[in-house]
């Protein structure tokens, strides 16, 4: 039986949707039209949902930033992956070996110890890593479209 595909989804694919950026909007829209299509499994790290708030409160958008979170909790097939001290010693390897911000570092455990098949971001810096896919929503539809 084939693996079922989970992804992780970093920050700046939520931004890219939720704030309509204008170069990524469209990807964002496509890439998560698929997911819901073909139910496919998404986890969310908790930091993200940190990100994600402290992005939009710091430009005053408060109820915005409610109603973001509460849109991704309330999401069909999309869990929150609360961090645990077992990922610490993983997550700080990870940080180390790869250079990466302790918050992306904390998502790419995320996406390593939920099991997912890829993580998808527009950030370049998590292809380093090596443990685990990591593709652009544009890459992913490419993939996954019929």
């Amino acid at each position: 039986m084939a693996r079922s595909v989970t992804v992780c989804i970093d920050t700046n694919v939520l931004l890219g949707f939720f704030n309509d950026e204008p170069d990524k909007v469209e990807s964002c829209t496509a890439f998560f039209q698929l997911l819901f299509t073909r139910r496919i499994k998404s986890v969310v790290a908790t930091i993200t949902l940190l990100e994600l708030a402290a992005i939009l409160t710091a430009a005053d958008h408060y109820s915005e930033a409610e109603r973001v979170i509460s849109s991704i909790e309330s999401l069909p097939l999309f869990s929150i992956a609360e961090f645990r001290t077992d990922w610490v010693l993983r997550t700080a390897a990870l940080k180390k070996a790869n250079r990466l911000a302790i918050a992306d570092a904390i998502i790419m455990s995320t996406a390593i110890e939920s099991r997912c098949s890829f993580l998808i971001t527009f950030d370049a810096d998590f292809r380093s890593v090596g443990e685990i896919s990591v593709l652009t929503p544009q890459k992913f539809l490419e993939l996954h479209s019929i």
